[in-house]
């Protein structure tokens, strides 16, 4: 009998243990509500960042490739992105950038048959379309396209796994779900360099990261940040559904999300210029449109140093600066090339802590 009473104490203690480890795990992948910002201890629960990770961070973060806007003549904006990308372990595909006085009326879209837009709109609008067509056409799982002045912080392969876990999070992906893409399946457009966003009406999901150093204070933010940051702590980033964003440094477009674009911003009809025309596509008001965005972008535009038109194909009007400055952005590649390839590790700060 008193085998038999160990025997059992010790089945009930481990029937004990299971049943712990079970409810620990449900836990840590509940949701949370639809009408409520998502809490910081969710955040870290829902997703492991480990495998994420082993999927983002690699040359091209986690798509199938990373285009770059450039004009064939700026071989110098080419040489910029080239030597941060390879020091920041990006591996990069050029797109053309196309002169829009090129660009004949009668291959202009519905809206802008008397070419209401500027020569300079219609050559980017094309150089963009091209590049989206090239992902229909090469049937690319995704793609990352940039503008050939696009800047990100040196830790960038970091952050954009707390982004691919708040991705997730927004598309609904469970947590014993595994999605195709490392960013979640379902979604179209991924915004991650923008010069304005705001959050979307009717959608107050929020998935906040904290602590994020590599966020600047508030007090450093422009005034759309800012007010927009002010309900959230200090050194957050949050990640949530577009609400109205313009300029395109950095988006991601999926194969479906490329097919719906060539559709709606080329073969339909277009009715402004790129980045607006985006953001209105995205806003749903089309083809039942899936983007995610995130504020503090994690990409913005550099300045260069030099004269006048030296940062802006678009542009001409931009004035010179002595020295080169990235917004919103802490520890630039750009501003940081040097050190990077000295390796040396006392990074240049843009935004330090006061």
């Amino acid at each position: 009998m008193a085998m038999d009473s160990t025997y059992l104490k010790a089945i009930a203690m481990a029937v004990a243990v299971v049943l712990t480890i079970y409810m620990l795990l449900n836990l840590g992948s509940s949701t949370t509500s639809s009408t409520s910002f998502t809490s910081p201890q969710w955040r870290q629960n829902h997703k492991s960042a480990g495998a994420i990770a082993q999927q983002i961070q690699n040359a091209t973060l986690g798509f199938e490739k990373i285009f770059v806007l450039n004009m064939p003549e700026r071989d110098d904006k080419r040489d910029s992105i080239v030597l941060a990308a390879s020091l920041t372990g990006m591996e990069l595909d050029f797109a053309e950038g196309i002169k829009g006085s090129t660009v004949l009326n009668k291959t202009l879209p519905v809206g802008q048959e008397d070419r209401k837009m500027s020569d300079t709109n219609i050559g980017s609008w094309r150089a963009h379309m091209n590049t989206i067509r090239g992902i229909v056409e090469s049937g690319l799982s995704s793609a990352l396209i940039l503008e050939d002045d696009a800047d990100w912080d040196i830790r960038l392969k970091d952050q954009v796994v707390d982004f691919a876990k708040g991705s997730q999070y927004l598309l609904n992906n469970s947590s014993t779900h595994k999605p195709h893409s490392p960013y979640g399946d379902g979604w179209d457009v991924l915004w991650l360099g923008m010069c304005h966003e705001i959050l979307p009406e009717g959608d107050d999901r929020v998935y906040i990261i904290d602590n994020d150093q590599s966020v600047p204070q508030r007090h450093y933010l422009g005034t759309d940040d800012t007010d927009v940051m002010q309900k959230f702590p200090e050194h957050a980033r949050i990640v949530h559904m577009v609400g109205s964003p313009y300029c395109t440094f950095a988006y991601a477009v999926s194969f479906k999300g490329a097919q719906k674009l060539l559709y709606a911003l080329s073969v339909k009809e277009l009715q402004g210029i790129f980045d607006n025309a985006l953001s209105w596509w995205c806003s749903g008001h089309s083809q039942d449109s899936s983007c995610v965005s995130a504020q503090p972008p994690y990409f913005y535009q550099h300045r260069f140093a030099g004269g006048p038109g030296k940062s802006s194909d678009i542009n001409a009007d931009v004035p010179g600066r002595e020295k080169g400055e990235t917004l919103g952005i802490r520890w630039s590649t750009r501003l940081n090339v040097e050190k990077l390839i000295m390796g040396q590790k006392d990074y240049e700060d843009s935004y330090p802590d006061t």
